[in-house]
């Protein structure tokens, strides 16, 4: 990814993301390039961001190399419950992939129902359709 985002276009990313914590319930989100550079961060945050968009890239590379290899071509979902945060990682563009931790109580669909309803803009703003 070589684009250069100008400060508005930021701002616009970071209220998108915010609004979506805020309909949605999540607890942080995050927007990574597939080489885990971290792009954008909102949210609870009580853990290193970096690390997390480094280790999530890496998880999403591997977890597509494993689709490859028993002949898939993705697989649709790759979610991780826990006991206190279930993470949820969503390519946002063939560029960008959003990692979202929310509590065990909320719904799955709903969160992914409101990511598709982003994608879209977020994509535009970052200038990666």
């Amino acid at each position: 990814m070589n684009t250069i985002i100008d400060e508005e276009s930021a701002q616009k990313v970071e209220t998108v993301l915010q609004k979506f914590i805020d309909e949605s319930g999540a607890t942080y989100v995050l927007l990574t390039d597939m080489g885990g550079n971290l792009l954008f961060k909102v949210g609870e945050e009580n853990f290193d961001g970096d690390t997390l968009a480094v280790l999530s890239a890496a998880n999403y590379a591997a977890t597509k190399e494993i689709a490859t290899l028993i002949n898939e071509d993705n697989f649709s979902l790759l979610f991780h419950r826990g006991n206190n945060e279930n993470i949820h990682f969503a390519k946002i563009s063939p560029d960008v992939l959003m990692i979202i931790l929310f509590k065990p109580y909320l719904s799955l669909g709903l969160l992914r129902l409101k990511i598709e309803s982003i994608q879209k803009e977020i994509t535009e703003l970052l200038g990666n359709e």
